[in-house]
């Protein structure tokens, strides 16, 4: 029986634990080969790589930073290479910066602007 996501590539941000981990997991047991990111997490992100690739899938963690524009664009761009594909995003890491947008400076903003960016590009 074909699994639902089978030949796809999924990209999870902030996946090393947590809700990101479990939604790594589940698109593995579909099929789909999984690159992830981390931050801090570098042993938990060697951990996840190992048990992804148990579903006969390709799994890669990457150490990236969410709220970096630049660093942003370079993963989508070093996934695409490293995968020939991405089909499916879930932008999972979360920043919060709360506040009024009028008040907002664009380096107070950026990070936030960033997510949604990495989000809408793929």
């Amino acid at each position: 029986m074909e699994k639902l996501l089978s030949g796809k590539t999924a990209l999870i941000t902030g996946a090393s634990k947590g809700i990101g981990r479990g939604i790594a997991l589940k698109l593995a047991q579909q099929g789909a080969n999984v690159a992830f990111t981390y931050l801090s997490s570098v042993e938990k992100g060697q951990a996840l790589e190992k048990e992804l690739s148990q579903f006969g899938v390709k799994a890669k963690g990457y150490r990236s930073d969410a709220a970096d524009f630049k660093a942003a664009d370079e993963l989508i761009n070093e996934v695409v290479k490293e995968f020939g594909t991405l089909d499916v995003v879930v932008n999972n890491a979360g920043i919060t910066r709360d506040g009024l947008l009028m008040r907002m400076t664009e380096d107070y903003s950026s990070p936030v602007i960033c997510q949604l960016t990495l989000q809408v590009r793929c």
